[in-house]
């Protein structure tokens, strides 16, 4: 992870934000208020990353292809390094949470997630060669207008 991937993925990001305050608005039983405060909260951040996120545009504009297989390799380790503050975080919710079927299915997610990522970085680190041929070259050729 270095600084371009996180200058890079800032459209990425706001990308995802702007589709979740979308679904925001169609949601019921949220007051309006809240949702005009998100969608403002968004705005600022638009407005504060504006170079990042074109930057980041350009970016995926001239290789799309790349832009998205690096951004999924990234993130993934992104995920991976968040674990050691998202779980001690977890633990503490799960033993406050006064539903015990919501502290449960938390715990499982976790768990599975950490077991899924574990296998992805070994894999990784084992058959490097062959999964970074598939991606760039192989997989590069059967999609259509990749670069």
């Amino acid at each position: 992870m270095n600084e371009a991937f996180m200058i890079k993925s800032t459209f990425f990001f706001m990308i995802f934000w702007s589709i979740g305050i979308l679904m925001l608005w169609f949601r019921s039983r949220i007051e309006v208020v809240w949702k005009m405060i998100a969608t403002v909260i968004l705005a600022f951040y638009f407005w504060f990353f504006w170079n990042e996120i074109s930057s980041g545009y350009e970016s995926f504009d001239a290789d799309w292809y790349g832009f998205i297989i690096n951004f999924l390799r990234e993130l993934a380790a992104l995920v991976f390094v968040n674990l050691f503050f998202i779980w001690p975080l977890a633990l503490i919710i799960m033993f406050y949470k006064s539903d015990t079927v919501g502290s449960e299915k938390l715990l499982k997610f976790l768990c599975v997630l950490t077991l899924v990522l574990w296998v992805i970085f070994i894999a990784y680190f084992f058959f490097s060669k062959g999964i970074d041929e598939f991606l760039f070259q192989n997989l590069k050729k059967m999609m259509p207008d990749a670069k």
